[in-house]
């Protein structure tokens, strides 16, 4: 009976390891996971290029830049050949115009000379009066279609608004291409002169 005894409380099955939710309930640290290997580095690779290969390359880019710089050289002087071309059609067209307005406005431009040259040497008096009343209208009128006298008097001679007719010698530096007299007046439409003044300059002797 002894012997039985013992024999039943002697046999024990191998024991396994606590699962991890035992472990936490008995109190146990789990072991730590074991860290995985580093990976092997790998040696760099050297690339050798033969220097006759190199020399090929240094030269090929060479040629490329060389090619770059012409087309890019090409590309400016065509760009600089259009904006000229642009400006002289710019300035062929602004010439057009203004010979069609001035041909257009010539009857208007030659009633208002005739107007002013008869104020000019009218008698005063009430003829005069009404006369100077109906040019001071017309010209308020033309000013509101955009039409103005330029002024050109007393100021330095301006191709784009004047042609000099006459030149008056003068000692004074400050009257030194000035314009003096008025033969006939300047008239600009919208702010381009289609029709330039004629005067007489004043030039340094």
């Amino acid at each position: 009976m002894k012997d039985r005894h013992h024999g039943h409380h002697g046999q024990h099955g191998p024991r396994e390891h606590p699962s991890h939710d035992e472990a936490q309930a008995a109190g146990i640290e789990p072991a730590p996971s074991p860290e995985p290997a580093p990976e092997p580095e790998h040696a760099p690779v050297e690339l050798v290029v033969p220097v006759g290969q190199v020399h090929a390359m240094e030269a090929r880019a060479l040629a490329a830049e060389a090619k770059l710089r012409e087309v890019a050289d090409a590309f400016r002087a065509a760009q600089q050949d259009l904006e000229n071309a642009r400006a002289r059609l710019e300035r062929d067209q602004a010439l057009r115009v203004r010979e069609v307005l001035a041909r257009a406005f010539g009857g208007v431009l030659a009633a208002l000379d005739h107007l002013d040259l008869a104020m000019e040497h009218a008698d005063d008096g009430p003829l005069k009066a009404g006369l100077a009343l109906s040019l001071r209208q017309l010209h308020d009128a033309l000013a509101a279609e955009g039409l103005e006298r330029v002024a050109t008097i007393g100021l330095p001679f301006d191709p784009a608004t004047a042609e000099a007719v006459a030149v008056v010698p003068t000692a004074d530096p400050d009257q030194n291409d000035l314009v003096v007299e008025e033969y006939r007046p300047a008239y600009a439409l919208g702010g381009q002169v289609i029709r330039p003044a004629q005067v007489r300059v004043a030039k340094l002797a």
